[in-house]
């Protein structure tokens, strides 16, 4: 599967994409807690808030659409796309 990273998470994975292995039955909150928090430690620490919950600021969409909530128990499939964004705010 692809993960591409964005802004402060691109930073913090030093890289902008990376194709991994995932194993048959991978959620989306399984593939954040254990994939990309083991192998970029940085990464996890944007993701996730100091009570563990996935931090509300960050935007997930997973095959171009926004992966919400009632998403994040869903099992990935080879092929699928995650891309991974930080909130930004200006004004």
């Amino acid at each position: 599967m692809r993960i591409r990273y964005y802004n402060v998470l691109r930073d913090a994975a030093q890289r902008s994409e990376e194709t991994i292995d995932i194993p048959p039955g991978t959620t989306l909150r399984g593939l954040f807690r254990d994939v990309v928090s083991r192998i970029h430690p940085a990464v996890g620490e944007i993701l996730f808030l100091q009570t563990g919950e996935i931090s509300p600021y960050t935007r997930c969409f997973w095959n171009g659409a926004v992966a919400g909530d009632n998403d994040m128990d869903r099992p990935l499939q080879d092929g699928d796309e995650i891309h991974l964004f930080p909130a930004i705010a200006g004004g």
